[in-house]
């Protein structure tokens, strides 16, 4: 909840997920992305935390987010404060580029 004057806006984090998720989808060195929001000192902030394939392009990817975050702020009409975590690892490693939803 960001507070401007007497006016709140609500955004379930939901959105902020089907964004992000939407926007990494085609990119092959994604295996998946987690999105979580906090309040921080009282202002809401995301942690975007994609998991990178093994070998993956870390700059490309980086890019990705950038982009994707650029979408969200657009979509949201305002900017919203985000923590980028890349992972990588055995998960990844073995992790096949198809996924479910």
């Amino acid at each position: 909840r960001t507070k401007t004057g007497d006016d709140q806006v609500t955004v379930n984090v939901a959105l902020v997920r089907d964004v992000i998720d939407h926007e990494l989808d085609g990119v092959r060195d994604v295996v998946a992305a987690k999105v979580d929001t906090y309040t921080v000192k009282q202002q809401r902030a995301a942690r975007i935390r994609v998991h990178v394939r093994r070998g993956g392009d870390a700059v490309t990817v980086l890019d990705a987010v950038d982009h994707a975050v650029t979408t969200m702020d657009t979509t949201l009409g305002q900017q919203l404060p985000v923590l980028v975590h890349l992972t990588g690892g055995t998960r990844t490693a073995l992790a096949k580029t198809t996924r479910v939803h």
